[in-house]
């Protein structure tokens, strides 16, 4: 199970632009807390503190919600952000109970892409993300795919993948990352006249 963060958080009593502003003028961020059959929350929360966790751990953090003295297990679903200032708007986290599977989305990093590549291959990693299923204590933030595997196979599929207790949601077929063969840079055809050609003498000597 990947590491779980700590944010404190406040309930909010009123809603609206107007005080979601105002959360904002004052380095806090509006939020929501939801789960399965749980009467949705509005919290708000430090911006900065959130910001933080995100850089650290991602979009799929998981983190402990300390709401007026009480602690939530959550996971960080969604952040809405500013499209010109990509600035924190507002985030969705959803209430995680043990005995209760969770679906999400996890993205795949490509490790030792060196290892597999020459003059001719290069690798191509054709999914960046998957999605999956299962109980809190399964979850992983992401999943590291090695490329020297390739050396020994054309492809890696979602099929190689080995993750305890989770269900990965697509075929065992998919190609996650193949090798194929790098494209060359044309070569300029060099000239191979010594001078200019002339169609008979009579032009040469004018």
């Amino acid at each position: 199970m990947m590491a779980t963060r700590k944010l404190k958080a406040k309930l909010r009593e009123e809603v609206g632009t107007g005080k979601s502003h105002e959360l904002r003028r004052e380095g806090y961020m509006p939020g929501v807390l939801y789960g399965r059959n749980k009467e949705t929350k509005n919290i708000a929360f430090n911006t900065k503190q959130l910001q933080k966790i995100v850089s650290e751990e991602g979009y799929g953090a998981l983190v402990t919600l300390e709401i007026d003295g009480n602690n939530t297990a959550a996971i960080l679903k969604d952040v809405q952000k500013e499209i010109v200032k990509d600035d924190f708007l507002h985030a969705d986290f959803q209430e995680l109970s043990e005995n209760e599977e969770i679906r999400l989305t996890i993205p795949l990093y490509l490790e030792n892409r060196e290892a597999a590549e020459d003059n001719d291959t290069i690798v191509q990693l054709q999914l960046s993300e998957i999605d999956i299923e299962c109980l809190p204590k399964y979850i992983v933030g992401h999943v590291n795919i090695d490329a020297k595997k390739l050396k020994d196979s054309p492809s890696i599929t979602i099929g190689d993948l080995d993750l305890e207790g989770v269900n990965i949601l697509h075929d065992d077929e998919e190609v996650i990352a193949s090798l194929t063969y790098a494209s060359k840079p044309e070569e300029d055809e060099e000239d191979e006249s010594e001078g200019p050609i002339y169609e008979d003498e009579k032009s040469a000597l004018e």
